[in-house]
């Protein structure tokens, strides 16, 4: 039993998921909640709205960072990977060169 990654899959993941999150990025998740605030002035659900659009872009900017993070760490471990392919080559090629007794 055993698995097999591609470097190359591995890096192509991490450009579409920074790709993905570049573009929601600049997006304004909290505006339309937050638009509450005026059309209902003085409410319990002006408050609640103001409050929940603040928590809302904080977490979605957060998320935004951890998805780019994940990004990198997927970049990162294709590196990790095809340095540990080349080194079990070069072992390999270097076991082959049996030396007799000199």
């Amino acid at each position: 039993m055993g698995f097999r990654t591609v470097p190359e899959a591995l890096r192509a993941a991490s450009k579409a998921a920074g790709d993905a999150i570049g573009e929601l990025r600049g997006a304004d998740c909290g505006g339309p909640v937050g638009g509450v605030t005026a059309a209902l002035p003085g409410g319990n659900a002006s408050g609640a709205a103001s409050s929940f659009s603040n928590s809302w872009q904080t977490a979605f900017k957060s998320w935004c960072t951890d998805g780019e993070q994940c990004g990198a760490d997927l970049v990162k471990a294709a590196d990790t990977y095809q340095a540990g392919d080349h080194a079990a080559a070069n072992a390999a090629a270097d076991a082959g060169k049996l030396r007799g007794p000199r």
